[in-house]
């Protein structure tokens, strides 16, 4: 049997600090950020590591405020008022994240003060992301959170309840094959799958510093700049390259104090080339770009008239809300979801605490479905005849709640029993049809022994045993070669996503012999973020 925490979710210490022999992490932040620039197609000494952290971050800032003259900022698109807007809709402008452009003060590549050390928490196996068509091969992902001066391993977990930041390498990996369609990925799932049968964290380590960085079976590096462009396939609606996405909680008194929500964020890595194809100049650009499969709350809102808003809700629209209702319907929430939903209604952020003080009311609900949407309203009666047309029992109520858990706020947040105490809905987990969305991992203590189920899939701030009679303190994690440990899941991740994909991952390679042939993620297949 394929072995979960080997070959999907990937958060013990002794793989993911790993070292060369040279005594170099193959997994640092630094690292992946330089693979990533090497391949950008940038002019010698054009970019590297730092500068591409730097222009991440520095899209969080005004262009008034920002380092970087000719990057984008968050203030680059606004509307008749001269608010900042992404997509058309408004966004927090700046962001104290703006500040860890500032590398005097928030260098990430460093221990001490001045210092944001990053630590890697996780590497993740998306397979089960590949579409029925075969145009990827999934998903694979690698996972960073930033501590203060010293990182999360170094203090066996991040101790700060604030100035908290994940940072997330989403690549898609092209099929080598593409005329066998979703067969011509059998080597990526071999590979993964391999992984179960390696007994010793230091060969896994290995085998996945060769995937992300080198390529393994004849495949191409996963970190590769084209595998993050965002890029899709403008025929089959099929995502060909990845994402960066970050999970933002910089509440930094020397940032510009308190008071920001937690809140996600989407980058895609570009590039501009001019000159002709034997000497050309090309310049990488970085992107903030809507966070996908995002809509607006705001649509959800019967108040809301505008023509977006009414195309949103429109029965007739191939790529409205009313069109995902059979998807968001089925009855497995591994695979329900709103994938084809039209582009121009995606959000510039999400949200996921909308409530900037436990218990208090929104103030930021750009994700917050639940608490705009009302149940007896026009626009619910379009989702009940959609919903009495296919046959299904489920509510209007619990359709917009499924809805919820696919974005990004709802997903780390809005969705879960704990959404109430940051800005949502009672009951919001109540998915209808039996389903109960489960919680995220747990976070930093807020009382000796309290620690809150929010924000996160895997925790930046709990170590778990991997073995009898362990403790996950500073004494282990200085040595994480042999240090026992991992990363904590989420109950989400533990109990009902991970053993799911597991067994895709089984049934695919089982169907390889002739077996029917694999089945991919289809048209009506869950594509939710869930790490």
């Amino acid at each position: 049997m394929i072995n979960i925490d080997r070959s999907l979710m990937i958060t013990d210490l002794p793989t993911l600090e790993a070292k060369d022999s040279k005594g170099k992490f193959l997994f640092s932040l630094e690292r992946v950020l330089g693979q990533i620039a090497s391949t950008s197609g940038s002019n010698p000494g054009g970019l590297d590591a730092i500068k591409l952290y730097q222009r991440l971050f520095d899209t969080n800032n005004t262009k008034a405020g920002g380092f970087i003259s000719d990057g984008q900022h968050c203030d680059d698109e606004k509307d008749a008022n001269g608010r900042p807007v992404l997509n058309g809709f408004p966004i927090e402008c700046p962001r104290q994240e703006g500040a860890l452009a500032d590398l005097s003060k928030h260098h990430p590549f460093c221990d001490g003060p001045g210092c944001d050390p990053y630590t890697p928490i996780a590497i993740a196996n998306r397979f089960d992301l590949a579409p029925a068509n075969g145009q990827n091969c999934g998903q694979y992902r690698i996972i960073f959170a930033k501590g203060v001066q010293q990182s999360p391993l170094a203090t066996a977990g991040n101790q700060i309840l604030l100035n908290r930041n994940l940072l997330i390498f989403e690549a898609i990996l092209p099929n080598p094959k593409p005329a066998s369609g979703l067969k011509g990925c059998s080597k990526v799932a071999e590979f993964w799958a391999g992984l179960t049968n390696m007994h010793n964290p230091a060969q896994r380590a290995e085998e996945l510093e060769r995937f992300f960085f080198k390529g393994a079976s004849g495949l191409p590096a996963a970190l590769r700049w084209e595998h993050f462009t965002g890029e899709v396939d403008p025929y089959t609606d099929e995502a060909l390259s990845g994402q960066i996405r970050s999970n933002q909680f910089l509440n930094d008194a020397a940032a510009g104090g308190l008071g920001q929500a937690w809140q996600l964020r989407e980058y895609h890595l570009r590039r501009s080339c001019n000159g002709n194809s034997k000497k050309q100049n090309c310049k990488p650009e970085v992107r903030m770009v809507p966070t996908q499969v995002n809509p607006d709350s705001s649509l959800f809102n019967d108040s809301n008239t505008s023509p977006r808003a009414i195309s949103f809700r429109n029965p007739n629209n191939a790529k409205s809300f009313i069109s995902q209702v059979p998807a968001l319907a089925l009855e497995d929430p591994n695979l329900f979801n709103m994938n084809r939903l039209g582009k121009e209604f995606n959000s510039g952020q999400s949200t996921s605490q909308p409530s900037l003080l436990p218990g208090g009311p929104p103030v930021a609900n750009d994700t917050n479905y639940n608490f705009v949407f009302n149940a007896s309203g026009a626009f619910a009666a379009k989702i009940q005849a959609k919903l009495t047309a296919i046959g299904s029992s489920l509510t209007p109520t619990e359709i917009v709640r499924r809805a919820q858990s696919q974005a990004c706020g709802g997903c780390h947040e809005l969705a879960t029993s704990t959404a109430p105490i940051f800005g949502g809905v009672a009951n919001a987990e109540q998915l209808g049809g039996g389903i109960v969305w489960p919680d995220v991992a747990p976070g930093p203590e807020v009382a000796p022994g309290v620690r809150p189920l929010a924000f996160t899939q895997v925790s930046d701030s709990v170590l778990v045993p991997t073995a009898i009679g362990v403790t996950c303190n500073t004494a282990c994690t200085a040595e994480p070669a042999t240090c026992q440990c991992a990363w904590a899941v989420s109950p989400a991740l533990a109990t009902a996503f991970l053993p799911f994909r597991r067994d895709y991952l089984t049934n695919y390679l089982q169907s390889l012999p002739g077996k029917g042939g694999p089945q991919g993620r289809g048209d009506d297949d869950g594509d939710h973020e869930l790490f």
